[in-house]
Formats: C-alpha cells, structure tokens, sequence
C-alpha cells in the first residue's frame, strides 16, 4: 500500500476512535452484509432507463436509433445527452438538435458514461450537509484519469474505466443517503482524526467498496464493474485480479496527491510501481497532462450536476 493511501486510511488515535464509535451506537457495529442492507429501509433503485441502456451498450447488435428512442423518453438525460455533444470536447462544426445525432457524435461508450452518471446523481438523495459538488468533482477527476491512464495501458477500453471509476463510490453514496445515523458517527470520527475507511470498517464491519460492491450485485451490473469496485482498496491482493480496480487505485493515488499540492515529478516518482507495471503503465507520459485531466474532471462535474 503506498503511503497516501495509509495516510488516509490509518489514524494515531485509532484506539480512541474505536471507542468513541462503540460508546455513540445505539446498535453493535461489525454487522453482516445482510443485516446492513436491511437497516436501509429503501434501497435505491436503479433507474430503469439506465439499467435498460447499460444492457444495450453491452449487446453488439443494439440499434443506434432504438438506443436514441430510449433516451428520449427521459428529459434530464436527453437534456445532458445534447449538452455534451455541443461541448468543446465533442463539437464538430455545427450544433446537433437531435438525440440520434448527438448518439452519433458521442458514441456508445462516451454515452454509456453520461448515462450511467446521469443515472447516479438521481438515484442518490443525500443529505443536506453532504458536499455533493465535491464528490463529483473528485469522482469525474478519477474517471477521468482512469480513462487516461487505461489509453496509455492499451489493455482495457478507455470508456469502460471511466464508467467503472464513475461507480467505483457508489458504496459512500449509500452509506451516506441510507445510513444517516451510521454515516453521522463515522463523520465525526474522521473529524477527530480517523481514516475514513478504518471509519467505516469500525462502524459497519465495512468499507464504502465492499458496500458499494454489494449494491453493485444487487442493481445486477456486469461482473466486470462489481470486481471493479470490490477489489479497487487492494487490488492485486485479489485472484483474478480486475485491471479495471488497478486504474481506479491509480487514478484516485493520482488525484488526491494532485489535490494535496504534490508536484507532477513527486507523483510520477511515487507511484505505485506493482500496480503500474501490472498493466504496462508508464507514469512519465501522465505528468505533463494532469493539470488537463483535473480539468476536464471539473467541467464534467460541472455539466452533469446543473
């Protein structure tokens, strides 16, 4: 594990922290999967649009014009679908009016990362003093490096990491919108000092990418997303192991060493070399690109979440 990854899953006071949890619950902690998820009075359900269109984005034979049916049925994704194919990343020469051509333009795989966000941001009511901004700002950073990173590695399509790192949170979500006595002694644990993983492993009995994982079985998402998100703390301590887990615990290294102010050579120097090596990444080549990929994060936030 590299050390900013301890640095924000280990705490000094961890002893303290434990007993602070265990003295504010109501309820034991270290509960099992099953009684967590019953504790959630309702699960979140995935849209039926999208869990329609994540199986047409998967089937060979999918018609751009059925596809292009099916989002249209929807006013916000269709609204989102138009905006981003008259962005700067994806304009070419004139506006597209039209669904079918803004399919077009996108392509399946752009479009199944739109989708599968739009799809997110409305399945999740979290409360109030959650900063929901934030985390979409630094969930579409990770994508958006996992995506990078996945081109450079030439051994996953670059579209599907994005997609998986977009999922790879989904598990705090939850914590957060269904869990709000829970999530509110483990936010007050990390504000004593405490990882938020050793937060949640000590309240739950699990970590926001175990919960996420479970979610991800439940909603019936592919193997290659569910394996994504359980293995993405750890992902080499894992058989097989998923090369989608390895971006996104490259990608989020990356990130947060990015946003704490550590300078491009000190995070390429740094980098997690196993991980690195197992897909044939070179850092040297993402360096010179970060402050880039950061802000093409940011404009995606931006787009998707207004």
């Amino acid at each position: 594990m590299n050390g900013i990854t301890q640095s924000q899953t280990q705490s000094p006071q961890g002893g303290e922290i434990s007993q602070l949890i265990k003295a504010e619950a109501k309820e034991p902690t270290n509960m099992s999967m099953e009684i967590l998820f019953s504790k959630i009075k309702q699960l979140p359900v995935i849209p039926k649009l999208l869990h329609e269109l994540m199986q047409d984005f998967a089937n060979d034979s999918s018609r751009i014009e059925d596809i292009a049916k099916k989002i249209a049925m929807d006013q916000v994704i269709s609204a989102k679908v138009l905006k981003m194919a008259n962005s700067a990343a994806y304009r070419r020469g004139i506006d597209v009016t039209s669904i079918e051509q803004a399919v077009i333009r996108l392509g399946f795989n752009a479009l199944r990362s739109l989708v599968v966000a739009s799809g997110l941001m409305t399945t999740f009511k979290t409360p109030a003093n959650f900063d929901k901004t934030r985390f979409w700002v630094e969930t579409f950073q990770v994508a958006t490096i996992a995506k990078a990173l996945a081109s450079d590695s030439h051994k996953i399509e670059p579209d599907t990491a994005f997609t998986c790192a977009l999922l790879h949170n989904i598990g705090e979500l939850l914590i957060q919108s269904a869990l709000p006595e829970e999530a509110g002694l483990i936010n007050m644990a990390i504000s004593k000092g405490c990882g938020r993983i050793d937060a949640q492993r000590e309240m739950l009995g699990y970590d926001y990418s175990q919960v996420g994982a479970e979610l991800a079985k439940r909603w019936q998402l592919s193997d290659t997303f569910v394996r994504a998100i359980a293995q993405q703390l750890d992902p080499l301590g894992f058989t097989p192991v998923s090369p989608e887990a390895i971006l996104i615990r490259l990608a989020m290294f990356v990130s947060f060493a990015w946003n704490a102010g550590v300078p491009p050579q000190v995070i390429v120097a740094r980098f997690p070399t196993p991980l690195a090596q197992h897909l044939g990444i070179e850092p040297q080549q993402l360096a010179d690109r970060l402050e880039e990929l950061h802000q093409q994060g940011n404009e995606l936030a931006v787009m998707l979440t207004n």
